[in-house]
């Protein structure tokens, strides 16, 4: 099977997009400022498309899947989601699909490897101008599963080489240089022998990954998030709080130290349920930097 993006005349797939979307006005809405990925067969007859749409800050949506009917339940769709998965890795975390109440399509994105996310509620009556009907039922509320682009990998100290523990300390300095402006050129050398060294020793470190590229890294020790650092061109993006939530649900923490200079990163872990608990005129190693330890 062929898969290729489609950047022109994407109308002439009418007929399958239709297939998922039953409203040419609806199609409408999104088609032309979507990617139009259109997979065909070895005699290159269209056989499955994929509509994914921008919806800013590193989250995509699948606005049309459809397979047609003589191919469905072969593996097309499923061979069509996990392409789109692989094809966005490198440049956004979060894909969202929206869907009705049918059990199998639900089904179908949960095998995909989607989770629950959120629903609209009557978003197919107030959207169209027919009932949608599916599964013998008609449509009212749209549910919508969400999947993460972003590997989460929990690395052994067996796994920590010394090539990732340079792009790690890499991507710290980068971090810090782009938030913690409050840190000379001399500040940021002398620390980074330290950083170098608690990547390598931290009971426990998860690094996000964006396709082979490590984007964010966050270490544990006992109950207290010790290290989270995100990529500057991941700002903004939910992965800083993608790494918190599993930190908190699957490793119980419930501690943090927060620089005072950086009311960014204070607010931050706020937004997430921590509160200051106490204040220190420096850090760890004894410099002029007041650290606020916040609690869950």
């Amino acid at each position: 099977m062929n898969i290729q993006l489609i950047t022109t005349d994407k109308k002439r797939f009418l007929s399958l997009l239709l297939l998922a979307d039953e409203q040419e006005s609806m199609i409408d809405r999104y088609l032309e400022r979507g990617d139009l990925f259109v997979m065909s067969d070895a005699e290159a007859i269209p056989i499955s498309v994929a509509v994914v749409t921008d919806e800013g800050n590193g989250v995509l949506e699948l606005k049309n899947l459809a397979v047609a009917p003589a191919c469905q339940r072969k593996g097309y769709g499923r061979q069509m989601a996990e392409f789109v998965s692989r094809y966005y890795a490198d440049v956004c975390h979060t894909l969202l699909v929206g869907t009705g109440e049918s059990r199998q399509t639900l089904s179908f994105y949960k095998s995909c490897g989607f989770t629950y996310s959120h629903t609209v509620a009557d978003f197919f009556t107030r959207n169209y101008d027919h009932p949608i009907v599916e599964d013998g039922k008609v449509l009212k509320d749209m549910i919508y599963l969400r999947k993460s682009l972003i590997e989460l990998r929990n690395l052994p100290l067996s796994e920590r080489t010394d090539d990732l523990i340079h792009t790690l300390v890499g991507l710290w300095d980068a971090s810090v240089r782009a938030s913690h402006h409050f840190l000379t050129e001399e500040d940021i050398l002398q620390l980074t022998p330290f950083v170098d060294e608690a990547i390598r020793g931290i009971t426990s470190l998860t690094v996000s990954y964006q396709g082979s590229l490590p984007v964010a890294f966050l270490g544990i020790e006992g109950e207290k998030i010790e290290m989270l650092f995100v990529s500057p061109n991941c700002f903004g993006k939910g992965i800083g709080k993608q790494l918190v939530r599993t930190a908190i649900e699957h490793y119980h923490i419930r501690y943090v130290d927060v620089n005072e200079q950086n009311p960014q990163a204070e607010g931050f872990y706020r937004h997430l349920g921590f509160h200051t608990f106490e204040r220190t005129e420096t850090d760890e190693q004894g410099n002029p930097f007041p650290i606020l330890k916040m609690k869950l």
